[in-house]
């Protein structure tokens, strides 16, 4: 993930304490300035990620809300990846030939996320439903700290408000994100691990099923949705030391757990179904 640049400013105050209407005329200069930046709107799209997945939260008796919600977070993450990209285009880091573009794949994370994202919200808007169910959280962990982080080394230096309350305000959000920044990114490689397993192992068999019974644009996109998942985590497997023995601690844990509950004639047909999982898995092209 691209970090926030920090603005040449820091997190001095602007005077507000003595000169309102001063530090409310720099607050101004200052957004005028900002919004000639990619990195600003970069910032208004983890903020409005952030905004539409606690509406699909709190959207409990809503499906139709959830959806919208669930549509727009995906939306607003991949514009964030999509600037993300145009800049590293504009600097040269990305070019657009072929070749380049299938070495970036395999090796650039900001493009296997706004594959994915961008594939999902598609088929989301063409389906008009939740295609996939979690694959939001991870990136919404990355925006927490993208927007928390610029917010403070861009921003809270130009707000118009008491110096001790900024103060306040900048030391909260430092002692957060230093305390919490590791792991909550443990806990997005966590969940990417768990969404692919389950996607994998439940969620393709019964879309594979819904495509032979019914076949549909829906079921096609819903089918189409996790074959781009599963295909995203193979890279961020292949390319992540960490994700595969993760991956590999919880697999061995779900058959010490399937051990103890299951009697042996289904274990073994757990184990070859297992094996037919990893099997497909490992031949996906990337």
């Amino acid at each position: 993930m691209v970090s926030s640049s920090s603005s040449s400013s820091g997190t001095q105050g602007t005077g507000s304490d003595t000169h309102p209407p001063r530090s409310r005329a720099s607050f101004r200069v200052m957004i005028k300035s900002r919004i000639k930046q990619p990195q600003f709107y970069w910032f208004l799209g983890h903020f409005f990620t952030l905004y539409h997945f606690i509406r699909f939260h709190l959207s409990l008796f809503s499906v139709r809300s959830q959806i919208y919600h669930y549509k727009m977070s995906l939306f607003y993450i991949s514009i964030t990846y999509g600037i993300v990209l145009y800049q590293f285009y504009k600097s040269g880091q990305l070019k657009m030939d072929t070749t380049s573009l299938r070495h970036k794949i395999k090796t650039l994370d900001n493009l296997q996320y706004f594959i994915m994202l961008t594939a999902l919200w598609i088929c989301s808007v063409m389906t008009d439903s939740i295609v996939l169910n979690g694959v939001t959280y991870s990136p919404v962990i990355y925006s927490l700290f993208h927007c928390l982080n610029y917010f403070k080394e861009n921003l809270l230096p130009f707000l118009p408000i008491n110096s001790s309350l900024k103060n306040l305000i900048n030391n909260n959000i430092t002692r957060f994100i230093s305390s919490y920044n590791a792991q909550f990114l443990a806990m997005a490689q966590v969940i990417e691990i768990i969404c692919s397993l389950r996607s994998g192992l439940i969620d393709l068999p019964m879309a594979l099923f819904r495509f032979l019974t019914r076949f549909n644009l829906t079921s096609i996109l819903k089918l189409w949705s996790i074959v781009i998942y599963i295909w995203f985590f193979k890279l961020r497997y292949l390319q992540n030391a960490k994700i595969r023995e993760i991956t590999a601690q919880y697999i061995q844990q779900l058959d010490q757990l399937l051990v103890t509950k299951l009697p042996q004639n289904i274990l073994t047909k757990w184990y070859a179904y297992k094996h037919i999982i990893k099997s497909l898995f490992m031949m996906l092209p990337v």
